[in-house]
């Protein structure tokens, strides 16, 4: 098992817990790391650098923050999930961090406290977010449709999750 805070194994000690107001500035150095570093594919450079310069990105964190449950892996908080009534509007792990579980044990807190309220659950993801919506399908989420976000200019992937399958 590893001990370091970013070995491979999801059994480093790690904590989700409600963000809070110091959590704000790493929460959205984060969210601009990832969506610089993995979102340029599909949104390209020009959509990926007006958002992220324009302030939106911060924003969105910002405007999220009590609906925010962080996930922390040895002090450090590496990913974070916002979740809106049966919505799960933004989850995000540090990008170097990716494929180690982190986002797993993160999507599944989240639908695990959503199922406590709602029968089904939703999430969009981008169209061309090609690892995202294997993530997704992998963790049993089912495409219910695609439609094209006019503020993005993208098409999006609604997918869904039912409680018990």
């Amino acid at each position: 098992m590893a001990r370091d805070g970013f070995g491979s194994s999801v059994d480093t000690v790690q904590e989700i817990r409600p963000a809070t107001e110091t959590d704000l500035d790493r929460l959205q150095e984060l969210a601009r790391g990832t969506i610089d570093a993995r979102y340029r594919s599909f949104l390209g450079d020009e959509g990926v650098d007006g958002f992220i310069g324009s302030g939106a990105s911060d924003e969105y964190v910002s405007a999220g923050l009590g609906d925010t449950e962080v996930l922390e892996v040895g002090g450090r908080v590496i990913g974070f999930c916002v979740c809106k009534e049966s919505l799960i509007d933004l989850m995000m792990v540090d990008h170097g961090l990716h494929r180690r579980g982190y986002g797993t044990a993160l999507l599944r807190h989240a639908e695990a406290a959503l199922f406590r309220t709602y029968d089904e659950i939703v999430l969009e993801s981008f169209e061309n977010n090609h690892q995202a919506n294997a993530f997704y399908r992998k963790n049993e989420w089912v495409e219910r449709e695609r439609r094209f976000d006019e503020a993005l200019g993208s098409n999006k992937i609604v997918f869904e999750k039912r409680r018990n399958g």
